[in-house]
């Protein structure tokens, strides 16, 4: 019997204990609930203060929404500018490769022009030298042409005389 008044006695405290610990329990629950009705409440009126500024806001920024667009616009423009400049910029070096390989042409060109002047300088001293060599040619040719001139004149006297020797002496000729 004794066991049944402490298990009576014990289980009474439990059940004592259990009960203190539902009421504390929803004691805490009551509580916590109760913050946030009152926090729901202030979110409700905060909301329902923020509307009409929503509204105001959102009337005041509609303009922008225009300028929006044309920023846009502006942006794709310019995005597309870049585009053509990098095509330009593309194009513009090809150019100046182009352009770097004519003057290499062209450098190639002149010290071949001056090669062929250099080569052309000793040409004009061989042609100096057969112009002087021709000159004295030309003058000794000139002398040799005036002495058979002079011989010729001789020869051709030399021919008239003894024509005229032949002449003389044809009777003689007949003689037997």
């Amino acid at each position: 019997m004794r066991a049944k008044r402490i298990l009576t006695l014990v289980s009474t405290c439990l059940s004592l204990a259990g009960l203190g610990v539902f009421g504390y329990s929803m004691t805490q629950q009551t509580q916590i609930q109760s913050q946030m009705n009152h926090t729901m409440a202030t979110m409700n009126a905060d909301i329902a203060e923020t509307t009409p500024l929503v509204r105001a806001t959102s009337r005041a920024l509609s303009p922008l929404t225009q300028t929006t667009a044309a920023l846009s616009q502006i942006e794709l423009e310019e995005s597309q500018t870049v585009r053509d400049i990098s095509a330009m910029n593309a194009h513009l070096q090809a150019i100046g490769t182009s352009e770097g390989q004519v003057l290499m042409g062209m450098n190639a060109l002149y010290h071949a022009t001056s090669d062929v002047n250099k080569a052309l300088g000793g040409v004009t001293s061989t042609t100096d030298g057969i112009l002087d060599a021709s000159e004295s040619s030309a003058s000794s040719a000139g002398a040799e042409t005036s002495r058979i001139g002079t011989l010729n004149q001789q020869t051709a006297d030399v021919i008239s005389q003894l024509n005229q020797l032949n002449n003389k002496l044809a009777a003689l000729k007949l003689l037997p």
